[in-house]
């Protein structure tokens, strides 16, 4: 702004008088002045009300008409708290005032006025003039026909003058135009404020707008960081799914345990004397026995069979899962920024991702030979029979077998006198013996379910990591965009900060010109 520019000064005169003339006597060149009459504050269209509106940022001094007929009505309201953005300087005109009856009538206006106004704009210092428009103009008109402009006014019109009050209000005006005045320098003040209003209000937009982006943006990265951790949500999801599994595959080993163990049980009896002597003549020779070959063939065979079917549609579900979850997680990176990545494409090995399983509790199940464990179940049955009847003799094996088949406890004295000490305490340490293989049995049964159980979770577990591997993966595009918009704001604010600053500094220093 040139200083030339400060001698300028506009006028925004609000009136509903329509046709409105104005006649001053100034000493200065009206070149310096700009007047402008709007269209008013309860007009029909939309667009004169807009014209108004955007008048008001540039003026110094806005003169407010009111009719004394209808004093503030409620579009003047309205239009009063509009101007309080601006912080403009308002004088009230109140035109019509020969209309009061006296003298009391127009002093109760002017205080109805004065008490609104101080409502609306929210100060002590409210200026009103009460005037007739009417009278002022007959004056001037009378005036100028007899003198000319430069004249003085002939007594004639001073009756007309004096009824219009207009003196005061020119008063006013002129000292408010003239630079040399308190009231000037007030105007000079106004005048240099209109601009920082306006910067104000700009910046005042530019900020709630940065703010409300700034908002946004942080609810976008806090999205993004909610969606990546949401894995969690189904971790726990599959955790508690994946025990249904568990249980189910545990619950084959469980049953062939039992199949196996009732099996051992009703084999290791004293009374199974052909395979009692089996053992003892023929040795490792002897065929394997009936119960050896239904443990491979019909109990520990097909339970390994149902386990790996059972595991492998476990992994089968895991994988699907995944491939499942996966796509929801894309779909939900996509619908809330679609122009973060306008043709998403994930590479494919991030796919490949959801589909890793390195299937650990198939491969533990494979491990597990059926043959092999036949085969160890035979041979803790032969050392069970042999460690039982080895150290007797043929007669005393056949003694100590009578005993299970003689009818009477007379009988079986005899019988059990024909074997020796030693031979007699080898056949009450059978139940120990078949009871340790037993617990041997047990011991294998349970380590292969907990190492099935472990497996399971093992692959439980690196499915989840994977998933969470893939989301961290989509969502890393979208998540700097949220922070690199978020910084981007940030700075933005700190500009504004520094831009209000600067403003205020320019306010004080407006505030602090004076008359010299």
């Amino acid at each position: 702004m040139c200083l030339q520019d400060l001698t300028k000064y506009t006028f925004i005169v609000l009136s509903v008088v329509c046709n409105m003339e104005l006649y001053f006597n100034l000493p200065f060149s009206l070149k310096q002045m700009n007047i402008v009459d709007t269209p008013g504050t309860n007009v029909i269209l939309q667009r004169q009300q807009r014209l108004t509106e955007e008048f008001v940022p540039r003026a110094d001094l806005l003169l407010f008409v009111i009719s004394a007929d209808r004093p503030l009505t409620e579009s003047e309201v309205a239009f009063l708290r509009y101007t309080q953005q601006w912080k403009k300087k308002v004088v009230f005109l109140l035109n019509k005032s020969d209309l009061y009856q006296n003298a009391s009538e127009l002093k109760e206006a002017i205080s109805f006025i004065k008490e609104n106004a101080r409502k609306f704009l929210n100060t002590e210092d409210v200026l009103l003039y009460p005037v007739s428009a009417r009278s002022a103009l007959e004056a001037k008109l009378l005036s100028f026909s007899n003198t000319g402009i430069d004249g003085r006014e002939p007594s004639a019109s001073e009756s007309h003058w004096k009824v219009s009050n207009f003196s005061e209000f020119e008063k006013f005006l002129y000292s408010f135009l003239d630079g040399s005045t308190r009231m000037g320098m007030e105007r000079m003040k106004l005048k240099l404020e209109t601009p920082i209003a306006i910067a104000e209000r700009l910046l005042s937009a530019c900020e709630t707008l940065v703010k409300e982006d700034c908002q946004k943006a942080f609810q976008d990265l806090k999205f993004v960081t909610e969606l990546v951790d949401s894995v969690q949500d189904y971790a726990t999801k599959m955790e508690n799914e994946s025990i249904y599994w568990r249980r189910k595959t545990l619950s084959l080993i469980d049953m062939a345990k039992s199949h196996v163990l009732e099996l051992i049980k009703s084999t290791l009896q004293l009374s199974n004397l052909g395979l009692a002597t089996s053992y003892m003549f023929k040795g490792e020779k002897s065929a394997a026995v009936p119960a050896t070959l239904r443990i491979q063939n019909d109990i520990i065979g097909p339970a390994l069979l149902d386990a790996q079917r059972q595991l492998a549609e476990y992994v089968l579900w895991l994988q699907s899962s995944n491939a499942c979850e996966g796509k929801l997680y894309e779909e939900s990176f996509n619908r809330r920024w679609p122009l973060v990545n306008p043709n998403p494409k994930v590479p494919h090995e991030t796919h490949e991702l959801l589909k890793k399983v390195d299937d650990i509790s198939l491969r533990v199940i494979e491990k597990f030979s059926a043959n092999t464990a036949s085969k160890l179940v035979e041979q803790e049955i032969r050392e069970v029979f042999l460690g039982t009847f080895g150290g007797l003799g043929a007669a005393g094996l056949s003694a100590s077998l009578l005993t299970s088949v003689l009818p009477t406890t007379l009988e079986d004295l005899l019988a059990l006198g024909l074997c020796s000490a030693g031979g007699y305490l080898a056949v009450l340490s059978f139940p120990a013996r078949r009871q340790g293989i037993v617990d041997k049995v047990n011991r294998i049964a349970d380590g292969l379910a907990r190492e099935v159980e472990d497996a399971m979770q093992k692959d439980l577990l690196e499915t989840i990591g994977n998933l969470g591997n893939f989301v961290e993966t989509i969502g890393k595009p979208y998540q700097d965009a949220a922070q690199q918009r978020l910084d981007k704001l940030l700075e933005i604010q700190d500009e504004l900060s520094n831009v209000e600053k600067k403003l205020r500094t320019l306010q004080i220093e407006i505030q602090n010109l004076h008359v010299l």
